[in-house]
């Protein structure tokens, strides 16, 4: 069914708005388009309103603009928001990468970046450095507490305000009993001590038999030096006996350049390790020969006069070495275990001592 062209201009111009949104029936439409294919003026309407052009439609135009604008201002707020948001990160992140840092640990023993002078007396200088391009340090500070005292440091990334030039620390040392750098003992009671033996004395353990502890003593005092090894342990009995039996190959000549060294490290480990009797280090010679360096607690103590006296004799202006009735007796500070460390090698260099060999 169609409807006749009979619609009057009044009934089409109240049509119009709602014909120009889209409101009215297909049938409506159809009517209305032919009524406006045969009248001008009501087209002309009909164009107007299309363009918004009517009463209330710049209103609601601006309304529309208004919105637009305050969602563009919104925006902008967010991404300055943001901006800002970044560059305060961004400037905390340098902050602490090149002002504050981090709490400096000097923990590798074999490189510790340090180094400690007794050159004038009654003080101790120590020299800190960086050999790394990335590493400067700051934030210097000194504490003495009780006659022990600690130098600590933070670490940065270098920059205009901290490089990675050499500092001193000079330590008068009237009434101090301990110097430390960081967790490390560089200075105690007139001997300055080793990282290697620091490390060592601070993983010492009474018992053989506690395997974890033993292998933290072993690794403190460096015997992977000569290679790969595994550990084994005796305890059924006494003597309780440490094995290091090394895979790599080794004859007794080969080693010596390295006995005083080995000798040096096993005698510590005797000291560290509670009640452990003996310490033998296995290698495999040629023709799969099978050798060992043995070290025991009994043959210690009977050296030990020999021992110390080259050491006092060949170091005289230096804080002799003492003298115990067991190398045991040598655990109970750091700075007696130091001493014996070095006593041991100079009792090998000057003949006071002379390791065995054993098939």
């Amino acid at each position: 069914m169609t409807m006749k062209n009979d619609l009057t201009c009044g009934v089409v111009r109240d049509l119009l708005p709602s014909y120009v949104e889209g409101l009215t029936a297909p049938e409506t439409n159809e009517a209305v388009e032919r009524h406006l294919s045969d009248c001008a003026d009501c087209e002309r309407l009909r164009t107007e309103l299309a363009s918004r052009d009517v009463p209330g439609a710049p209103e609601e135009v601006k309304e529309v603009d208004y919105l637009k604008k305050v969602r563009r201002r919104g925006r902008r707020r967010v991404m300055i928001a943001v901006a800002v948001t970044v560059l305060i990160l961004a400037l905390g992140i340098a902050a602490k990468l090149f002002l504050i840092g981090s709490p400096a640990i000097w923990d590798n023993w074999e490189n510790p970046n340090w180094m400690a002078y007794t050159n004038v007396p009654n003080q101790l200088d120590i020299r800190f450095y960086s050999e790394f391009l990335d590493t400067a340090y700051c934030n210097w500070n000194v504490t003495n507490e009780n006659g022990i005292v600690r130098v600590s440091a933070r670490k940065v990334l270098p920059s205009v305000f901290h490089d990675t030039s050499d500092h001193w620390e000079h330590i008068l040392l009237n009434g101090v009993r301990e110097v430390w750098v960081s967790n490390q003992l560089v200075w105690q009671g007139g001997v300055m001590i080793s990282p290697q033996i620091d490390r060592v004395y601070q993983a010492k353990t009474p018992y053989v038999g506690n395997a974890p502890a033993v292998g933290r003593v072993v690794s403190a005092a460096g015997f992977n030096l000569w290679g790969d090894y595994t550990m084994e342990l005796q305890t059924s009995a006494q003597p309780y006996r440490l094995t290091l039996r090394y895979s790599s190959s080794f004859t007794p000549e080969g080693m010596e350049s390295g006995t005083k060294d080995i000798f040096q490290d096993m005698a510590a480990t005797l000291v560290a390790i509670g009640n452990l009797d003996e310490i033998e280090c296995a290698f495999q010679g040629d023709n799969d020969q099978s050798w060992s360096y043995v070290l025991t607690v009994e043959e210690l103590n009977q050296a030990l006069p020999q021992i110390v006296s080259a050491y006092n004799e060949r170091f005289l202006n230096q804080k002799d070495c003492p003298l115990y009735a067991s190398v045991k007796d040598y655990g109970d500070s750091c700075a007696d275990l130091d001493q014996l460390y070095e006593a041991m090698w100079w009792a090998i260099e000057l003949g006071a001592y002379a390791p065995q060999v054993q098939s």
